[in-house]
């Protein structure tokens, strides 16, 4: 997995660079101190992760990860010593966002996350779940016969437009439903069975009657019990199936002898 690790400040870069050096499947690829330094080594030298600071001096990290999707789709992990930019960080479709001082267990976490969202088209495909290079789309948000939507999510009464890629799952919630995003939650006035069926083609699965599950952000499925499933994702969470939803999993996931033999 290629890294591409940027900050305006020397010592912060250093310290970044020796977190990833303790993973044997990271490779840093190149470093920079400023957006356009950014954006021109991410054509440049085509990173699968970029690692941001938020406040660069001629630009902020959301800018240059907007600018390197616009071309190509490397994942975005922010770095700030402000923690409040999580809630922009998620909007924008950051895959994580980590607050300095950064700890070697949170980084860790933030690059298994990446592992495993890794894009499907790229070296990290290889390592990534049957599903994700089948199933998913790849074109990119804008262009021609892209599946790009839009969720709006409510929070502390602000309303943040959100790119589906980067919501882990979706949740009914009485009449509204929760949208989760890492460490993040909003609120939506919709409804589990309309975002059902917008979101199919861009990689959501409903597994049971209140939940629906973004495949994007699924590290691993195990089967529980007949015709039932455990969803765990990359951040952690673990969700389970109802058997009344196992046809239209195994319709979207290729594993249907595994569940065959085990249930």
């Amino acid at each position: 997995m290629k890294l591409l690790v940027v900050d305006d400040e020397p010592h912060a870069r250093s310290d970044l660079i020796e977190l990833c050096e303790r993973n044997d499947d990271v490779d840093v690829i190149g470093e920079a101190g400023s957006g356009l330094a950014a954006i021109d080594a991410a054509e440049k030298l085509r990173p699968d992760v970029m690692l941001l600071d938020v406040e660069l001096p001629d630009m902020t990290g959301f800018d240059v990860l907007r600018s390197a999707r616009m071309t190509r789709r490397p994942l975005g992990i922010m770095v700030t010593a402000r923690a409040d930019h999580a809630v922009t960080a998620f909007a924008v479709g950051a895959l994580d966002c980590l607050v300095k001082p950064v700890s070697a267990d949170r980084f860790d976490q933030s690059i298994e996350r990446a592992r495993q969202r890794c894009d499907p088209t790229d070296a990290c495909d290889e390592a990534a779940p049957a599903w994700r290079q089948a199933q998913l789309p790849t074109a990119a948000p804008g262009s021609p016969g892209s599946p790009f939507k839009l969720l709006i999510g409510e929070r502390q009464h602000r309303l943040y437009p959100m790119n589906p890629e980067a919501v882990d799952y979706i949740e009914s919630d009485g009449n509204y439903v929760t949208i989760r995003s890492g460490n993040a939650k909003y609120t939506s006035r919709d409804t589990i069975k309309r975002l059902t069926d917008d979101l199919a083609d861009v990689g959501f699965i409903r597994i049971e009657r209140s939940l629906l599950v973004n495949i994007r952000a699924v590290a691993y499925v195990e089967t529980v019990g007949r015709g039932m499933f455990a969803f765990t994702l990359a951040s952690g969470s673990v969700l389970h199936s109802s058997s009344s939803y196992r046809g239209s999993i195994l319709r979207m996931l290729p594993m249907r002898r595994l569940s065959m033999r085990r249930t």
